[in-house]
């Protein structure tokens, strides 16, 4: 069971500290759940998808726009950026986790956030051969633990190569 080791449920009831660096974990897709840095990360959200402002002739990518603190954030769907099925327009909520990157604050929306993770540095390995090609400039590695792949996202690298080929305006 994944849920058993000790760096998926974080040493909790196991009397010793917890070891190794903490991410959230993702849920992108049924069949993709991502780590990404509590670094990055500036907050969480889930809020009602009628909140964030839809902006006419965007790739369908970018969900929207969002205003969270008197700033102006873009809203890009996490599935669709890994080819993966959208996320579903009807649903009644939507969860967001707000980066922040060296590009400014960026929405990724996914389906929902399922606890941190923590990860001792040799469980990261290289994504190269592992996952798509298509995948790779977005990770910073990938874990593999019992049968299931994490993705191991870079926040920087989705703010600048999403945002550059997606947004023709800066995401700051």
């Amino acid at each position: 069971m994944i849920g058993a080791a000790p760096w998926l449920n974080g040493g909790e009831g196991v009397g010793d500290r917890p070891q190794g660096l903490p991410y959230l974990r993702l849920v992108v897709h049924e069949q993709c759940t991502a780590l990404l840095p509590m670094t990055e990360i500036q907050q969480v959200l889930v809020l009602p998808p009628q909140q964030l402002t839809a902006i006419p002739n965007m790739p369908a990518i970018v969900m929207g726009l969002l205003n969270v603190r008197n700033r102006i954030v873009w809203v890009l769907d996490l599935a669709h950026l890994f080819n993966l099925e959208p996320l579903d327009a009807e649903m009644p909520l939507v969860t967001i986790a707000l980066l922040d990157t060296p590009k400014g604050y960026l929405g990724l929306a996914l389906k929902e956030v399922r606890g941190i993770a923590r990860l001792p540095e040799g469980a990261i390995q290289s994504p190269v051969g592992t996952v798509s090609a298509a995948l790779v400039p977005y990770l910073k590695g990938c874990c593999r633990l019992a049968e299931e792949i994490f993705f191991i996202l870079d926040g920087a690298a989705i703010a600048e190569r999403a945002c550059s080929s997606v947004l023709t305006v800066d995401v700051g």
